[in-house]
């Protein structure tokens, strides 16, 4: 069984995800992807030259972003290269210490003397800071040729200014993103470091036994000011750090299992994405897994179905059950149901609010409950608000229920003496 400071090293693998995001930051404006290639390419194809590139400044260094070169070019420069700040044409332009323009490196006491003219070949060279909103210098919008270019004029520099200004526009618009995406980052990490994620139990009542068979184990965040587990959980696919939290809410749902008691099941929720991960894997491994039953949502799309099926097997051959989570809801349109064999098919709130009134809500959530029986699935009515609902599912067929009709999810605690004063009672 897990244990709370011993969990198959999932805080090693934050810890590795933090590192990680550390380097993603030192290279996200290596991420600027097509239109700042687009824009290089372009520019270099307008002014005629044989190498156009965009570099940043970091940590003393004159960092290659993006690099396009004419097909008889024959310097060897590529993305990623690195010089240091003090001997590059980037750095001494950005520092006033050489003109923009220099149409033959030759003719220019600084440039003739510079070891990088020699090593890649430079003949002329024209290029231009890139300025942020901020005065600040992001780094250069240069071009080069092999030979002497006298043509070079002050036309051309103003179109590589133009260009450079679209350039900081974009780049601006990525460093945004990448703060926040940072910000977000840090949220997560802190939630996960100071244990500000908690599990409620929501209770499943089996219509058949007349009696609660299980729990679904949902997140619940302390943190000021409160926001919703979609909050952090969107917050947290969105910098990256999706998988580590939604094992996080897996690890704390399974160090409960130990105190309910062995005749109730726990749900938990997983996105297909997440599936093949090692250390969800490694979690499972260490569980009694007929007490279990993996959600996977329709809300989320599964693009390879047999390495979904084949990633699951050894689990299900184990005992633990498949449950496909907000039926009716998702964009998958019922694919789910139809290619994983679930264990059970949980109907989303959307179908079963106003299902007593609603003729086709109940055409449909009976169509759902035929087909289970004919594939020997179960039907779980998820949401049910009211005595009405209850009745309806109650009468065409489904096997078990959970809602805030029956009750609310709860701490564990709480839980547990509700499970015992209504099985008592019933």
């Amino acid at each position: 069984m897990l244990k709370a400071n011993n969990s198959v090293d999932l805080m090693a693998a934050i810890w590795g995800v933090q590192n990680q995001s550390k380097i993603e930051k030192e290279t996200s404006a290596g991420s600027l992807h097509y239109d700042l290639g687009y824009l290089v390419q372009t520019i270099r194809q307008h002014l005629g030259v044989d190498i156009a590139f965009l570099s940043r400044f970091q940590d003393g260094h004159r960092e290659m972003l993006h690099v396009d070169k004419s097909e008889s070019c024959r310097v060897f420069l590529n993305t990623g290269h690195k010089d240091i700040n003090e001997v590059t044409y980037c750095h001494l332009i950005a520092e006033e210490k050489l003109p923009n323009i220099i149409p033959d490196t030759s003719k220019n006491d600084i440039t003739k003397a510079l070891a990088i003219t020699k090593a890649l070949n430079i003949g002329s060279y024209i290029g231009v800071p890139i300025y942020l909103s901020d005065d600040s210098i992001y780094g250069t919008l240069c071009c080069f040729s092999e030979h002497a270019d006298e043509s070079l004029s002050n036309k051309d520099l103003s179109i590589l200014m133009l260009f450079a200004k679209f350039a900081a526009r974009n780049i601006e618009k990525e460093l945004t993103v990448s703060r926040l995406h940072e910000a977000a980052r840090d949220n997560i990490f802190d939630i996960i470091h100071n244990r500000q994620l908690s599990i409620v139990l929501q209770p499943i009542y089996d219509f058949r036994t007349r009696s609660i068979k299980g729990f679904e184990c949902l997140s619940r965040f302390q943190t000021e000011p409160y926001r919703s587990p979609d909050y952090w959980f969107n917050k947290a696919n969105a910098s990256g750090f999706g998988e580590v939290l939604e094992l996080f809410a897996i690890e704390e749902a399974l160090n409960q299992l130990p105190a309910i008691p062995e005749q109730y099941y726990i749900a938990l929720n997983v996105s297909p994405k997440h599936l093949a991960s090692p250390h969800l894997q490694a979690m499972l491994d260490k569980v009694p897994l007929h007490r279990i039953v993996l959600e996977v949502t329709e809300r989320e799309s599964i693009p390879d179905y047999k390495a979904f099926r084949s990633d699951i097997q050894r689990f299900r051959d184990k005992g633990m059950r498949l449950a496909v989570d907000d039926a009716g809801a998702g964009f998958a349109s019922f694919q789910h149901i139809l290619e994983l064999q679930a264990d059970i098919i949980k109907l989303d709130r959307s179908l079963i609010a106003d299902i007593n009134t609603d003729h086709r809500k109940r055409a449909l959530v009976a169509a759902l409950i035929g087909f289970a029986k004919e594939t020997k699935s179960k039907v779980l009515g998820e949401g049910v608000e009211t005595l009405a609902e209850l009745e309806v599912l109650q009468e065409l067929g489904a096997q078990k229920i959970q809602g805030y009709f029956f009750c609310h999810p709860l701490p564990l605690k709480d839980a547990l003496a509700f499970c015992e004063i209504r099985n008592s009672n019933t």
